[in-house]
């Protein structure tokens, strides 16, 4: 028996409306941005990646976080202008489950492996590290390191972390006094290559190593 004229009709307008919704789901991702603040810590964002008329056709997103976060499972609503973003900090990757509910009743769940990357520095900087040292008894030294550069470059400076040689107690150490060109003073007995990230103003990073010298 064949169908009706209207019920046909009714039938592609069903299949054309849930191909339109598949193409949404399609073209709509989770993606995320980071930047290191130090101490192994990252600021991260989480948004949906999607065109203007699908952010509009969203009600709520749900994020459900590593269970170690305080309140993990976390909603952002009616926030089409930020992308659903959801800003926090922390050390780890994880798998972040996202919920997206929409205002026609539809919801999609996704998951989005949170990536961390560093952006790095957005303006070439004329900045070095430097070192002095005094022996202060036969064998053990007193030093101290420091960057160098023109005042207009480090003035895009936040903060400076030094990574020590690992036999150190708290090997991992930050400096954010600019009036001393961020110096990080220690005493040991040998030398060994310092890993620095210049961590600027802007969110992005400027990495470099120094060689400790004693003279």
């Amino acid at each position: 028996m064949s169908r009706s004229p209207l019920r046909l009709a009714a039938g592609l307008l069903a299949a054309l409306t849930l191909a339109t919704a598949t193409s949404a789901f399609a073209a709509l991702t989770i993606t995320n941005t980071s930047s290191y603040i130090g101490g192994g810590r990252w600021a991260w964002k989480v948004f949906v990646d999607a065109d203007a008329e699908t952010l509009q056709r969203i009600k709520c997103v749900e994020y459900t976080l590593h269970p170690t976060f305080p309140d993990p499972v976390r909603r952002v609503c009616n926030q089409a202008k930020t992308r659903f973003a959801l800003s926090t900090n922390g050390w780890g990757t994880f798998t972040i489950k996202v919920r997206i509910e929409y205002r026609d009743g539809r919801s999609d769940l996704r998951e989005h492996q949170l990536v961390f990357t560093q952006e790095p520095a957005k303006t070439p900087l004329s900045l070095e590290a430097r070192n002095w040292a005094r022996e202060i008894e036969p064998g053990w030294w007193e030093w101290g390191v420091h960057l160098a550069g023109p005042a207009a470059d480090l003035e895009h400076v936040r903060c400076v972390e030094y990574t020590l040689h690992p036999t150190f107690p708290n090997p991992v150490r930050m400096v954010c006094s600019r009036a001393d060109r961020f110096l990080l003073t220690a005493r040991g007995w040998g030398t060994f290559d310092l890993k620095i990230k210049v961590l600027l103003k802007d969110g992005s990073m400027y990495p470099m190593t120094h060689s400790l010298k004693f003279r």
